[in-house]
C-alpha cells in the first residue's frame, strides 16, 4: 500500500498481531506509524508491503522506497532520524517464511536492489533471521550495532537500586533540597494541548548548541503534537515537567508500550544549570516510570555517560545493509560501510561529540550576537585560563555603631525569574548569596554571610564568626551598604584589587584594616595561591574572648 488511507482500513489487524506478540516497540504501534506518515511522511515514497496466506494477513513490512545511482532501489524502514527502533509486523510463528517471501519476491522484481534496516534490537530475533537469509545465499551483507542501555525494574528491587546509586541520588537530592528552600518545585504531568513550554525550553536548552534533532522545527513540533494526542490500550505519550515558581526548568517527554518507558527527549533551562535541573528530572522519571509498573525504563541507543549511570542491562541496536549481486550494489554498500564506520567510530568519542555539539555551538553563537565588549572580555578570560597572575586584598571591619544607612530590600529568587540578567543572578542563590537592591533589574550589592568567594579566581575562604563578606557593589554607596549591614551587629569583609586605589582608600577612611593579601598564579592548569600579612588571627580573638573558633584557622588554607 502506498496511501495512509488504505492503511487505515488495516489498523485492526496491524494492532492485533503487536498484541498477541505483547510488543513493547512504540515505534511500530499503529498509532505512532500512522501519525509519522501523515506528518513527516506525505513527500516520503512509503511502501507498506503486506503478506497474506489465503486471504489471511499475515505479516506487514513497512518501508521506503526510493532510487540510487545506477538504478539502484533501496529499500529502508519509515520513520529513520525519528524510530529509534523498527521491526518487521508479524507473528513470531511466520516471522521468518514472510520475511524469506518477500525479499525474494522484491530482489525478483527490482533486480538491483540493496535494503538499509535501521532499528533492529539484538534482542528480538529479526536480526538474526535477516542474517541467516544472507549468509545462505551468500549475498554481500554489513551488520553495525550502537548499545542500548535499560534498566529492567523486574530484575532488581527498589530499594537495591537506590542504594547502589546512593551517591547520584545523594548529590541529586542535594540540589533538589537547595532549590526547595528558594522556592515551589514541583514535577507533574502535562496536557497534550500544553505543550508550546516544552518546545519553549529546549529551543533556550539549545540555542548555543549544534542541533540536528530538528525537535522545535514546525513539521517536527505537529508531529509531537499531534502523537502526544494518540492514546490506546497499548501505546500512549507522557509529557511531565519540572516547574520552578510555576516557569518551566525542565521537561521530559516519554513514549510507553505496555511494559516499556522510552525516554524520548529531555531538557532543562541553561539558566538553573547550576542546581543540575536535568538531573532532577532525570531522577523524577525514572522514578514516575517504576512507580507506574514499567518493566523496562528505556535510554534509547547511543554513548551519552548519563545513561550507563543508571543502566542495569544493555542491549544493542543494529543497522543491517544487505545488497544483491552486483558491482554497482556492491560499491555503494561499500560507500555506505565506511561512511556508517566513521560516524560510530567518531560518535563513541565522547569529549569530540561534545566539542563539535558544545564548543562549537558557542562559538557559532558568540560570532552572531557578539559585540565589540564581549569580544574584549572573551579575550581576556582566554588569556586568563593559560596564564594569569591576581593579586588582591582582603579588608575587614569589626562590628560598630553607624549612623547612617540605606534600607534596601532583600531580592528574592522569585523576582529575578523575569529579569533581563536572571542567567547571572540565578547561580548566585545557588552559591549562598543574598543580593539586594532596587529591584531585580538593579542589584547593588551581594553579600554572603558564611564565606569570602571569588569564583572566577577559585578562591575560598571560610569568614569569621559573625561577619559578612561584601560583594559587586557601587563604590559610592558602600558606607551606606557597611552600616546597613553593621545594624545587624555583623562584622564586614570585602576584596580589594591591587588598581582600586580609590575603593582602598575610601575603606581605610571607613575603619576597614587589610589582614591579608593573596596572589594567584596560574600557568594552564597548574595554580599557586601565596597569601601574606594574615592578621586574621586578631580579628578572630576580638576584645580578648577566649578563642572558640580556633578551627577556623586550621580551615582556611584547606578551603582555598
Amino acid at each position: 500500500m502506498t496511501r495512509i488511507e488504505e492503511l487505515e482500513s488495516y489498523k485492526d489487524t496491524w494492532s492485533g498481531i503487536l498484541e498477541r506478540e505483547k510488543n513493547d516497540n512504540p515505534f511500530i504501534e499503529y498509532e505512532w506509524v500512522s501519525t509519522w506518515w501523515r506528518t513527516l511522511g506525505s513527500k516520503e515514497n512509503v511502501e507498506i508491503h503486506i503478506v497474506e496466506r489465503n486471504g489471511e494477513c499475515l505479516a506487514f513490512f513497512p518501508f521506503i522506497r526510493f532510487a540510487r545511482f545506477g538504478g539502484i532501489h533501496q529499500f529502508s524502514f519509515l520513520g529513520q532520524g525519528f524510530a529509534t527502533y523498527m521491526e518487521v509486523i508479524a507473528e513470531s510463528i511466520w516471522k521468518e517464511q514472510v520475511m524469506e517471501y518477500l525479499l525474494k519476491e522484491l530482489t525478483q522484481k527490482y533486480q538491483r536492489v540493496i535494503f538499509v534496516l535501521h532499528g533492529l534490537l539484538e534482542s528480538k530475533q529479526t536480526s538474526y533471521l535477516l542474517e541467516k537469509y544472507a549468509q545462505e545465499r551468500q549475498l554481500p551483507h554489513s551488520v553495525f550495532r550502537t548499545v542500548t542501555p535499560y534498566i529492567d525494574f523486574k530484575s532488581v528491587e527498589l530499594n537495591a537500586f537506590l542504594q547502589k546509586h546512593h551517591k547520584n541520588f545523594k548529590s541529586i537530592n542535594r540540589r533538589e533540597k537547595r532549590l526547595k528552600a528558594l522556592g515551589h518545585l514541583k514535577f507533574q504531568e502535562v496536557s497534550a494541548k500544553n505543550l508550546d513550554g516544552m518546545f519553549e525550553l529546549f529551543k533556550r536548552r539549545w540555542r548555543k548548541k549544534i542541533d540536528r534533532s530538528g525537535f522545535t522545527e514546525q513539521q517536527t513540533r505537529l508531529f509531537f503534537e499531534r502523537l502526544a494526542m494518540q492514546q490506546s490500550n497499548a501505546f500512549c505519550v507522557e509529557v511531565d515537567n519540572l516547574e520552578f515558581e510555576d516557569h518551566w526548568i525542565g521537561f521530559t517527554i516519554d513514549l510507553c508500550c505496555r511494559n516499556r518507558n522510552f525516554c524520548q527527549a529531555m531538557g532543562h533551562e541553561p539558566d538553573f544549570n547550576i542546581f543540575g535541573p536535568g538531573r532532577l528530572i532525570e531522577k523524577a522519571n525514572m522514578l514516575k516510570a517504576h512507580s507506574s509498573n514499567y518493566r523496562f525504563y528505556d535510554f534509547g541507543s547511543g554513548y551519552e555517560p548519563y545513561k550507563f549511570e543508571w543502566y542495569t542491562h544493555l542491549d544493542f541496536t543494529r543497522i543491517f545493509v544487505m545488497s544483491s549481486e552486483g558491482t554497482r550494489e556492491r560499491l555503494l554498500r561499500l560507500m555506505m560501510v565506511v561512511r556508517d564506520t566513521l560516524k560510530r567510530k567518531l560518535s563513541g568519542y565522547h569529549q569530540l561529540v561534545k566539542l563539535k555539539r558544545d564548543r562549537l555551538g558557542e562559538f557559532q553563537y558568540f560570532l552572531k550576537e557578539a559585540r565589540l565588549k564581549d569580544w574584549f572580555i572573551a579575550l581576556k578570560k582566554g588569556i586568563n585560563r593559560m596564564i594569569a597572575v591576581t593579586s588582591f586584598d582582603l579588608y575587614y571591619l569589626q562590628s560598630t555603631e553607624c549612623q547612617t544607612s540605606i534600607d534596601l530590600p532583600e531580592i528574592a529568587i522569585q523576582d529575578v525569574m523575569e529579569s533581563d540578567n536572571r542567567s547571572q543572578l540565578i547561580p548566585q542563590y545557588y552559591r549562598g548569596y543574598k543580593l539586594y537592591g532596587e529591584n531585580a533589574q538593579q542589584i547593588l550589592y551581594l553579600r554572603h554571610d558564611t564565606f569570602i568567594r571569588e569564583e572566577a579566581l577559585g578562591f575560598t575562604q571560610l569568614l569569621p564568626p559573625n561577619s559578612t563578606y561584601i560583594k559587586e557593589h557601587a563604590i559610592e554607596l558602600f558606607p551606606k551598604i557597611v552600616a546597613q549591614v553593621q545594624q545587624e551587629g555583623r562584622a564586614v569583609c570585602t576584596t580589594v584589587n591591587w588598581y582600586e586605589w580609590r575603593k582602598r582608600k575610601m575603606l581605610v577612611k571607613l575603619g576597614f584594616e587589610k589582614v591579608e593579601r593573596v596572589r594567584i598564579s596560574r600557568l594552564f592548569k597548574w595554580q599557586r595561591i601565596s597569601r601574606q600579612d594574615n592578621k586574621w588571627a586578631k580579628h578572630i580573638h576580638y576584645k580578648g574572648q577566649k578563642l572558640d573558633h580556633i578551627w577556623h584557622l586550621v580551615l582556611f588554607p584547606l578551603l582555598i
